[in-house]
């Protein structure tokens, strides 16, 4: 699992570069391509290491790929993944339907999109209901555009549009289902309607993408479920419209559990976001693992690595007749 945009924090390249020599090779190579220097930007010394949208997905999609690459060093392969939102950049990566290189400069036009789209904010909202917020989200709206955009658990949920609207939706949910409104984005509305326009024009670049075809299933936030056919202009259009459309991260987690219900989900990236998400309300029993760490990461990252090979002992492999279908 791989996460968006929020799980980031300075001193993550800091220490991802500690852990492996490989990831500075690789922050160095980022830099070529898009010739900037990434290691002077993404510094923890560095005020404005996330001062726009682009600096901040293309940091977070290197720093999920920087942790695959170290599990996978380690003889750890998924069968499957998933990202959500941004981290849907690390899952065409992974599936083979995108080059390490084109993804990257794809994150950089995307972040330069948003950089130009329209202002808002998005909040998220724990725990509660989509149905309790949706008489919340209706009055609010009253004071301008506002939308559920992330439906990421049956309890946390993320509202995106203009100021007024959100500001008045976390006075709402406070006085009346008592949670706090937590804002995790002050400039981008991302997945809003609002948006249309940025998806569109980002639609232009996709097209000149040479996307493949991916040797793992598809499994994007616009359809919560794989495609079976994931030729170019699929893609393109659910990349497109991903932009202004809503992220269906329950329903692509209920659906691989549903196929796979002794999957083992690992988030793999920085923080513990999609971690925290499956609670004992969602998903209980499910063997899930995170590869950051507050403390020693890489003693940590160890032993998740040793964790899973055990686990991998004792629970029958998939043949090679199992495949999800849309």
């Amino acid at each position: 699992m791989f996460p968006g945009q929020s799980s980031r924090y300075p001193e993550m390249f800091d220490k991802l570069i500690e852990m492996d020599s490989k990831n500075r090779t690789l922050l160095e190579r980022a830099s070529e391509i898009l010739q900037s220097d990434l290691s002077k930007q993404y510094s923890s010394s560095n005020p404005a290491i996330f001062g726009c949208n682009r600096d901040i997905q293309v940091g977070v999609f290197l720093a999920n790929h920087m942790f695959l690459q170290m599990v996978e060093a380690q003889g750890i392969q998924a069968d499957y993944s998933l990202g959500l939102s941004l981290g849907e950049w690390n899952h065409l990566v992974h599936i083979g339907a995108l080059s390490f290189k084109d993804a990257l400069l794809a994150v950089e036009r995307r972040g330069q999109a948003y950089d130009a789209g329209p202002r808002g904010a998005m909040a998220s909202f724990f725990p509660t209901s989509l149905e309790d917020l949706e008489p919340i989200i209706k009055e609010a709206r009253k004071l301008g555009n506002l939308e559920a955009v992330n439906l990421n658990s049956p309890r946390q949920h993320v509202l995106a549009g203009d100021y007024a609207a959100l500001e008045k939706a976390i006075q709402l949910a406070d006085d009346e289902l008592y949670i706090e409104g937590v804002i995790i984005e002050r400039q981008v509305p991302m997945h809003a309607s609002m948006f249309a326009p940025v998806g569109e024009q980002f639609r232009s670049y996709l097209k000149e993408i040479p996307f493949q075809t991916p040797h793992i299933p598809y499994l994007p936030n616009r359809l919560g479920r794989t495609v079976d056919q994931a030729n170019p202009e699929t893609l393109v259009d659910m990349l497109a419209t991903h932009v202004h459309k809503p992220v269906l991260w329950r329903a692509s987690v209920d659906f691989l559990m549903a196929h796979y219900p002794d999957a083992m989900l690992v988030e793999v990236g920085p923080k513990a976001v999609l971690y925290n998400l499956l609670d004992r309300k969602w998903h209980k029993g499910v063997k899930k693992f995170k590869t950051d760490s507050r403390e020693d990461t890489a003693a940590h990252l160890q032993s998740v690595v040793e964790s899973i090979q055990a686990q991998l002992l004792t629970q029958s492999q998939p043949t090679t007749s199992d495949t999800l279908r849309a």
